[in-house]
Formats: structure tokens, sequence, C-alpha cells
């Protein structure tokens, strides 16, 4: 079904594939919800950008990577979130990776993206058809339609913010959040991560949310590495972050956030999506951060009037 997606249109319209979505969402959520917010793991490991609602990227990973499916290929699956929006097939996106968490659970594993919550993927106003909320309604009506992109979101309420793979690589859909503890206190910002509520709407936040810890899990999924402009002109010596250009209180961290975070935690790396890069991998902050892009450069994700526009993310 989801390689010849043309094939199988009366199925993928029907009520029927509503109603799997919505047993396949209750499912997973339980799943996601019994696991840390920062997830362990060991390599092998394969680590993958913004899908974006593009099934070809993920046909080209299945045709190259796990050919033989991903339970018979060696190694973990360590997705970097934005799943949705942009793309024309989030509803087989997101019934794809979920199916994939569902039966390997231990061995994929689904990190939250800024466009894993209500306030991006609900933006109809800016993405037009290529929104998630859009193609719920358009797909399934109003009345169901929304009622399987609320029941989604619960799902991504619920997925981890970070990943950390042979207690070296940081893997991150933005970037470092800015520290809540004392940075002296054991286990510093990643027990920061851990300690984000189980279910965080974030974008908009539920009631019970923590606001030190909403701004953590915000920093995780919004933050990006400062510009060299940025870091001579804006990015607070001491702290190591300065305000983002995206606006709405995101910020961008520079070397000295790098370092410090890196030795503190005693990692090597960071690996994180977020950002459009021609090549596809783009290297910054001293080798130590490395930004994994896929749905942004494929086919057909090109957004209308963005130019010199901060808000198409």
């Amino acid at each position: 079904m989801f390689r010849s997606p043309h094939e199988h249109v009366g199925y993928l319209k029907s009520e029927q594939f509503a109603k799997d979505l919505l047993k396949l969402n209750k499912k997973v959520k339980g799943i996601l919800e019994d696991e840390p917010r920062c997830v362990f793991l060991q390599s092998p490991a394969y680590v993958f950008g913004d899908i974006h609602g593009n099934l070809e990227d993920l046909h080209f990973f299945s045709d190259n990577i796990w050919n033989l499916g991903m339970a018979l290929t060696a190694g973990n699956f360590v997705f970097l979130g934005d799943y949705v929006d942009r793309g024309m097939s989030c509803l087989e996106v997101v019934a794809y990776l979920l199916a994939m968490k569902l039966m390997l659970p231990q061995k994929v594993f689904l990190l939250r993206g800024n466009h894993e919550t209500r306030d991006v993927n609900g933006w109809e106003e800016h993405y037009g058809a290529r929104s998630f909320i859009y193609q719920c309604r358009d797909r399934f009506g109003d009345e169901l339609g929304y009622k399987i992109w609320e029941t989604t979101n619960s799902t991504f309420d619920r997925m981890p913010l970070a990943a950390v793979i042979d207690q070296d690589i940081f893997c991150v859909h933005g970037g470092i959040p800015r520290p809540v503890s004392d940075s002296l206190v054991e286990g510093g910002r990643i027990k920061d991560i851990l300690n984000v509520d189980k279910v965080s709407g974030i974008n908009p936040p539920y009631e019970h949310e923590d606001d030190d810890y909403q701004q953590v899990a915000s920093d995780c999924i919004w933050s990006d590495p400062a510009s060299e402009d940025q870091e001579a002109h804006s990015v607070d010596r001491r702290t190591g972050y300065g305000d983002s250009l995206r606006g709405g209180g995101a910020i961008c961290f520079g070397h000295k956030a790098v370092t410090n975070f890196l030795q503190q935690q005693g990692f090597s790396y960071i690996m994180r999506a977020h950002e459009a890069h021609a090549e596809g991998v783009a290297v910054s902050k001293g080798a130590r951060v490395f930004t994994v892009s896929v749905g942004f450069s494929s086919p057909g994700h090109a957004q209308p009037n963005c130019a010199n526009n901060n808000s198409c993310l």
C-alpha cells in the first residue's frame, strides 16, 4: 500500500483507513508514554532528518537501507522529527512510521520536531493544502478529519525529545536546551530533558506543564546553531545562547553553549535536523554539530512566498 499508494486510493480515502489510524495512534501512544523523554540506545544506528510528508523519501530508505525490512536490518532507526506538513502524503507517512514503531518499539525511535505541535501543524492559513490539518479534513471531512488530527497530535505529545547513541552522540530535532537546574548538578541538561512532562503540548502547552520544562522542550524542537554573524553580535558570551531569527522566543546556540553541553555530558557530537541544506548534511561549531536534512530538499517541497520569511519553518 505504501509502495504503490495510487493502487490503494480507495482504502486510503476510506473510513476504514481513518479507523485504522485511530487504533494505531491508541496503541503507539502507550508505547511512547512509557519511553523516557531522552532515549538511550546503542550503535549501529541510522539517523534520519525531516520527512515532511514525503512518502518518496521513505521509499528510498526502504529500497536502500532496510530493503529486507527493518526487523532484519542490523541497527536502530532514529527519526529526528517533522513528519508532517509541507509534503502531500502526511497521513501515509504518519501511518507508516507509527506502524513501524508499533511492530519494532525497541528498534524504531521517533523524536519530536516543531511540526509535531498543534500551533504548527494546525496552521492551515500558512501551509494551505500542505498543512497536516488540511489533509486530515480534506481526506476524511471536517468532523472525522479533526478527530484524526487531534488524536495524532495526542500521540505527538508523548514523543521523546532526544536520543543518545553510545553515550556519545546527542540526537535532537532542533538543538540543546538552556539549563534549568544548576549546571553542576549530576545529569545536567539530560536530566532536565528527562524531567519534561511525559505528555507535553509545548506549543501550546497544557496547563499542567511547568514553565521551565516547557522551555526545555521548546528549545529541543526549535533552536538552531548560531550563524557566524550571530556569534559576533547577538550571542551572549557568558551563556553561549542568543535570540533566533525565527522569532517567537526561539533561541540559537553558539560555540560556548556547545562546548559547555558536550563537556558537561561527556558527549562528542550533536546530530540534529530542522534546517534545509542543499548538500543534505551541514557541519558546524568545530565539526561538532551535524545538521541532517531530508524532506526539505525533496521535489515538491518548495514553499511559495517564503523568500526572506523566517516563519517558513
